[in-house]
């Protein structure tokens, strides 16, 4: 009797724990930019590491830092060389696989870095690693890089959706956003 009590136990708890994993898939698997900054922010709070390439150029770093503080956040973003794991967490990768190993790691270690990538665009691309969230915001060149970002750190004035988007434009004129399926 004890040892059926028990293995009924072990039965509720495995079935729970199915349960929420498969809801915690299925949520991350239709989260899309309409949501944006969450996952990232929940509750005003930082829910996420903003990840910037060791070796890219410092306008990366600004372009990073603009994408936290309009979300609310006055925080240092990590460098790739800093980061063990990056399916431990929700991320946000700024830069491409040439400049950044997380973006490399993310993007599957493309064997040409900028395979998926066209002078002039940038992607803002959803990935999903698990039990969580990367956002990947990367161009072709460092301009394309920035003028993701400050589209980004300016998602109020745009409407985003989809897992991926494409933008076109340069930073100091008017953007072109396509969502990518």
């Amino acid at each position: 009797m004890v040892i059926r009590k028990k293995t009924k136990n072990i039965i509720f708890f495995y079935i729970i724990a199915i349960i929420i994993s498969t809801v915690s898939a299925l949520a991350i698997k239709n989260l899309d930019l309409t949501n944006y900054p969450k996952p990232f922010v929940s509750k005003d709070i930082l829910n996420s590491i903003i990840i910037v390439g060791e070796n890219a150029h410092v306008r990366d770093m600004m372009g990073a830092i603009d994408v936290a503080t309009s979300i609310g956040l006055s925080i240092q973003p990590m460098l790739d060389t800093e980061i063990e794991n990056i399916k431990e967490q929700n991320i946000i990768i700024v830069g491409g696989p040439c400049v950044n190993t997380a973006a490399a790691e993310i993007m599957g270690w493309p064997q040409k870095c900028d395979k998926d990538f066209e002078p002039g665009k940038a992607k803002i691309k959803l990935f999903n690693t698990g039990s969580n969230v990367a956002l990947l915001v990367a161009g072709y060149a460092v301009d394309d890089t920035v003028m993701a970002c400050r589209l980004l750190a300016n998602y109020g004035d745009y409407y985003l959706s989809g897992s991926e988007i494409e933008v076109a434009g340069t930073i100091l004129d008017g953007f072109i956003i396509e969502t990518v399926e």
